[in-house]
This record gives C-alpha cells, sequence and structure tokens, in this order.
C-alpha cells in the first residue's frame, strides 16, 4: 500500500517524459484543388464529404498521422483554364501535428498563414 504513492508519481513523469511537444501542437495546410491531377483523384464535380475522406485516406497512405481536414472553402486561386493542372478555385485546409510539417510540404501542401 505504501508503494503506490511513489510508483503513481514515477509513472506520471515516466509518461509525461514520452510526450512529443511537437505532435502536441498542430499547423494548418491547404491545397488549391486542380481538374483532376490532385493525387487522392478528386474533382470539384466530387461533394466536399468525398474529397474530405480522400484527402484524409491520401495523407494517411503516405504517412501523415492524425491529419483532418478542416474545410473546403472557395478562396482558393481560380485559373481560367479548363486543363487538369489549372486550379478550380477550391482550398482545401488541413491540419495535422507540427511533427508532420516536412512530409506535408514534400507531399505539395502550403503552409496556411
Amino acid at each position: 500500500m505504501k508503494y503506490y504513492l511513489p510508483f503513481t508519481v514515477f509513472l506520471l513523469l515516466f509518461l509525461q517524459g514520452c510526450n512529443d511537444d511537437n505532435s502536441l501542437k498542430r499547423l494548418e495546410f491547404y491545397w488549391d484543388q486542380t481538374g483532376c491531377s490532385d493525387p487522392w483523384n478528386t474533382s470539384s464535380n466530387y461533394p466536399n464529404e468525398e474529397t474530405q475522406a480522400a484527402v484524409e485516406n491520401y495523407l494517411k497512405s503516405e504517412g501523415v498521422k492524425r491529419a483532418k481536414v478542416l474545410s473546403i472553402t472557395n478562396d482558393g486561386v481560380l485559373q481560367g483554364c479548363f486543363a487538369c493542372f489549372c486550379t478550380t478555385g477550391r482550398r482545401i485546409n488541413v491540419k495535422v501535428p507540427a511533427n508532420q510539417k516536412s512530409k506535408m510540404l514534400e507531399l505539395g501542401f502550403q503552409v496556411s498563414n
């Protein structure tokens, strides 16, 4: 019985030491959707819910842990062309742990201001 308190304190300190501070902080990124060349194979013709699921699944498959699509808005760059690589004006906003920043940049996402 007398060992419970020291053991509990030791356990709490040990678990706190294992915390990665960068994984607690989260950063926001965005992607300006293209006509049909996004790596998750959706376009502006897809409902937001399908695009959201596709982006989250894509990021998970690329090793980005705990990524969450926050919103899909119409405040992105709209190019006046219909080629696959032209942007549609839709912006996909994503939040990920800070320790995933280099991977997100490698995948082509931009840091939100």
